[in-house]
């Protein structure tokens, strides 16, 4: 077999998928280790630094997922090809509103995941959700912005969006030159099961059962807004949407007022959940016009 086809092969590109799960990993716990027993050698205490430490070592990690990315972008396939036709599609004032929206459906599909998971008192018996909630919520607001709301959905949508998503539909997709009627009905099958399979990956790698369901239906939005974008900066934007009001609602007094089982409590995850459908909606509405135009002006 030449080097070609052994690129080429399912079993290599099997294997590309999981490597790179397998670096972020291994960069994260190691350099989270090394900042800990830097910060134990400071004095401090690594429990009340978790997420200074947390934020360090995504920081660090950050620089080995973009090689990954970078590397897919660069090469001709099937996934990256349609990602810039996508994005070829859309003017700049197109994607600042694209962003806008989905930065808007993140924070509105975040709030209601989140009230639906309380409601369902799962997070009571999960004490793995429990210890890293705690852990996440105890190094102050200004990392908790810099980590989880802005480098954290950075590197998680580099890695399994840009790139994880990315292989998955190379994987699973053929390159059908004729790209008939039952082609493309194919390819949008592939791409519908790439989601869920890397939604799913996403949602194992949280290792408790709550973020398990939160981080697998948040997935499969996430890569629905790559494919709407034609880039990862959708993602990107909706998750920084739904981390950000993850973090103000236990930070900021102004969401004092939402406790659970309260009349509010109710009547705000009807709003969220109805804003993010409408969200939703319009994304698929307005992209989906701007292809029918762009297709127009082709023929």
């Amino acid at each position: 077999m030449n080097p070609r086809d052994r690129q080429n092969s399912p079993v290599f590109k099997a294997f590309n998928i999981i490597y790179p799960v397998f670096v972020y990993f291994v960069a994260t716990n190691l350099s989270m280790s090394l900042f800990t027993m830097f910060a134990v050698f400071l004095g401090a205490d690594p429990q009340e630094q978790y997420m200074a430490l947390q934020t360090a070592s995504v920081a660090v990690t950050i620089p080995f997922i973009a090689r990954f990315y970078q590397k897919d972008r660069n090469e001709p396939t099937v996934f990256w090809a349609h990602m810039d036709l996508e994005i070829a599609r859309k003017s700049t004032a197109v994607r600042v509103f694209n962003g806008i929206l989905m930065f808007a459906a993140g924070a509105a599909v975040g709030v209601a995941l989140n009230n639906l998971l309380i409601m369902s008192g799962l997070e009571e018996i999960s004490p793995g959700y429990q210890q890293i909630n705690q852990q996440l919520f105890s190094g102050g607001i200004y990392f908790e912005l810099l980590g989880a709301c802005l480098l954290t959905p950075f590197l998680e949508e580099l890695l399994y969006r840009g790139v994880v998503y990315g292989r998955l539909c190379d994987l699973l997709i053929l390159d059908n030159e004729e790209k008939s009627g039952q082609g493309r009905k194919r390819e949008r099958y592939s791409r519908m099961l790439a989601m869920a399979l890397s939604a799913l990956l996403f949602g194992v790698i949280h290792m408790n059962l709550v973020q398990f369901i939160y981080a697998g239906i948040l997935g499969i939005f996430l890569a629905w807004m790559m494919e709407k974008t034609g880039h990862f900066y959708g993602a990107f934007l909706a998750h920084m949407g739904a981390n950000l009001m993850a973090v103000l609602r236990v930070e900021s007094p102004a969401f004092a007022w939402m406790e659970p089982g309260t009349v509010a409590f109710y009547s705000v995850t009807a709003v969220t959940a109805a804003a993010g459908i409408a969200l939703v909606a319009a994304i698929w509405f307005w992209n989906r016009e701007l292809q029918r135009e762009c297709g127009e002006q082709e023929g």
